[in-house]
């Protein structure tokens, strides 16, 4: 251990087995853990590696970052990561010159720097030493950083190495390390080392192929990044402002753990996740109207997972270590050292949070140094700073707060008035952290009513009737066309209001929505699946004012290669054409029906017709969550038949030929 951290050394190796033992016998006793990942070796590497006393792991495929991603998997969660090479050519007696920033919290990556430190003669050839400058040159003008060495000694904080999302397997993955490290907002340093020729030939730049498969990977990664980078700041429209959301990937039992007691494991980190996505959605409004970089602060999970689950447009970073004071600080010096005026942070705990907040909190900046947003239970949700203000606000507002107790509002205030800096402050809301906050949540929770036109569908409703039910504040409405077979009572069965209507299904749909109560009307076919969490993406669209109508994407349920390429044709035509159809269970606000006069009582193309008049009135949203629907009438009429169906139905709708026509033809294979 070093200042009580546990110190983790992984060693890839391939053919090393004259210099391995002098590597782990230089290495300070403080080390916890020595990895030796061999890499396929034809030599005794690995025996050598463990008669001195090494933990050896075996990965086959050949690649310098497959051997560190594997001897990655293999460590048991230290502090501190360090990686060096198995030729010898570093000093790993020099590791405290790495590690001891980490453990001091002062960095969360170290690179050693062979350029800046004593290098043996000849021990770095001109290819290297020229490579070494391209990469670094390019880097530095990219993303404006001052690295001079790519080499392969370096150490990092282990949490802030899973957040990086790493995945190169081969030549680039000391220069994707670094890349990440800068995008993701680590602090990076570099500290002189010193370097000597390497025992052996070596497997790079030893040969010729392997010094133009490594330029020409290396050279590729950088800009390759580069231009992801520029599209990423493209697409978040950066600005001088920067909106930063502090937020926990939704782990089962890792997240909201003083709710757990009162929903579970899983409940407690769905809310943490419908919470979370309910901020970014708000986020993503108030981008709309006052271009900003938003920023996911996370801690647990990785880039990638935090990708996957709330989607693409933003920027992901890691928090850092220590308590939540020193993890804010750091993300308002991050923001300000990319170029911010102004700033705001805010939690995801609030699900009364909207645009108009992140509005006023920016507004407030422009006349004082300080922005807060106050909770009931005396804490703030959301606290903004203008950036000539950071050096008197930090590490003042933010340095030996106690966060969990009711005065943190109040001696933030008190501690702001020392130091001179003006405060204004926005409303107050109430956040959701222990179990009697949840009345809270269920009092903010629109009502939605899910509406069910059915005609014969005792095969289907359950199923679709169980995935409403997963959810609360919900009222479920079956419009009954004329049922001969158990629909209407196993309706009653889930608590569902049945009426009589008519058959068809626009009449049945209005029929439903005339006697709804909900604030939010949900319309979905017999035969569709709803997502897990369907209700609260349905709550988050409908809160942006300029929605008319909103959908899910589709997914068919066949496992039937053909029909995925539908569901492409499908996406595409919802997203960008914005014309979802009726089998994606369209959602809006009651109001908003009620004011286009419901749905077009034709027999067919009701969906289509609605969605046309909606869209003069607002935005069409596509929540990135799969309606899952049922593959029967491909299944019964044939895959490729109905797809021409459904797409000459369309065009001859659109060419005028009547519903009722059109109907008869759509039916006739029934």
């Amino acid at each position: 251990m070093r200042n009580n951290n546990r110190i983790a050394v992984i060693i890839p190796a391939f053919n090393e087995e004259r210099a391995v033992q002098h590597v782990i016998g230089a290495i300070p006793g403080w080390v916890d853990d020595i990895v030796v990942v061999d890499n396929g070796s034809t030599d005794r590497t690995a025996e050598t590696a463990e008669a001195h006393g090494a933990r050896v792991i075996h990965e086959p495929r050949r690649g310098y970052g497959s051997a560190c991603l594997t001897g990655i998997d293999a460590l048991d969660n230290p502090d501190v990561v360090v990686f060096l090479d198995g030729d010898f050519s570093d000093y790993p007696e020099e590791m405290a010159l790495l590690v001891d920033p980490l453990v001091k919290n002062e960095a969360d990556m170290v690179i050693g720097s062979r350029v800046r430190g004593k290098a043996e003669k000849g021990a770095l050839t001109p290819q290297q030493r020229f490579g070494n400058r391209l990469a670094c040159t390019l880097m530095n003008l990219i993303w404006r950083v001052r690295f001079t060495d790519l080499g392969p000694f370096r150490a990092v904080r282990f949490s802030a190495l899973a957040g990086l999302g790493m995945r190169d397997r081969d030549y680039g993955w000391t220069v994707e390390m670094q890349i990440r490290a800068v995008r993701y907002g680590l602090r990076v340093i570099e500290v002189p080392v010193s370097y000597r020729k390497r025992i052996g030939a070596s497997k790079v730049s030893g040969t010729v192929r392997g010094v133009i498969g490594a330029g020409t990977k290396i050279i590729g990664t950088i800009i390759f990044s580069g231009a992801g980078a520029l599209i990423d700041t493209l697409k978040s429209k950066k600005s001088h402002d920067i909106l930063i959301i502090f937020t926990r990937y939704p782990e089962p039992g890792k997240t909201k753990t003083r709710l757990i007691p009162a929903l579970g494991e899983e409940g407690a980190a769905e809310l943490q996740r419908n919470m979370t996505l309910h901020t970014v959605s708000i986020a993503r409004q108030f981008d709309k109207r006052h271009p900003v970089s938003i920023e996911v602060h996370y801690a647990g999970g990785s880039a990638d997972a935090m990708r996957a689950w709330i989607g693409k447009g933003v920027l992901y970073i890691p928090q850092s270590r220590g308590d939540l004071g020193e993890r804010m600080a750091n993300a308002f010096r991050a923001a300000f050292r990319d170029g911010a005026l102004n700033a705001v942070l805010v939690g995801t705990d609030c699900p009364d949070v909207s645009a108009a907040d992140l509005q006023n909190a920016f507004s407030v900046l422009n006349d004082h140094d300080l922005v807060l947003g106050p909770v009931s239970d005396g804490g703030y949700y959301l606290v903004g700073l203008r950036k000539e203000c950071l050096h008197k606000a930090v590490p003042a507002l933010f340095k030996g707060m106690n966060w969990g107790s009711g005065d943190v509002l109040s001696d933030t205030l008190a501690v702001a008035e020392n130091s001179g800096l003006s405060c204004g402050v926005v409303r107050t809301l109430d956040d959701i952290d222990r179990p009697e906050d949840l009345e809270i949540l269920e009092r903010t929770r629109e009502i939605i009513s899910v509406i069910i036109p059915a005609i014969d569908e005792a095969e289907n409703i359950e199923a679709v009737l169980k995935s409403v039910c997963r959810s609360t504040n919900i009222e479920i409405i079956v419009a009954d066309g004329g049922s001969v077979d158990d629909t209407r009572a196993i309706a009653h069965e889930y608590n569902a209001t049945v009426l009589d209507s008519p058959p068809g299904r626009a009449i049945q749909m209005n029929t439903g929505a005339r006697h709804a109560s909900g604030d939010i009307l949900l319309f979905l076919h017999a035969d569709t699946l709803l997502p897990s969490g369907y209700d609260d993406m349905v709550r988050i669209a409908c809160k942006d004012s300029s929605m008319a109508c909103g959908a899910f994407e589709l997914r068919i349920e066949s496992p039937v290669k053909f029909l995925r390429i539908i569901e492409k044709t499908i996406q595409f035509r919802s997203k960008w054409l914005h014309m979802p159809f009726g089998d994606q269970a369209l959602f809006m606000k009651a109001d908003v029906l009620r004011e286009a006069g419901g749905f077009p009582e034709i027999p067919i193309m009701e969906d289509y017709e609605l969605v046309k008049r909606l869209k003069r009135k607002g935005m069409i949203t596509i929540v990135p969550a799969k309606a899952t629907t049922s593959a029967r009438r491909w299944e019964t009429v044939g895959f490729l038949r109905t797809t021409l169906i459904n797409q000459l139905i369309i065009a001859a709708y659109t060419l005028g030929v009547s519903p009722s026509r059109l109907y008869r033809w759509y039916h006739r294979d029934k």
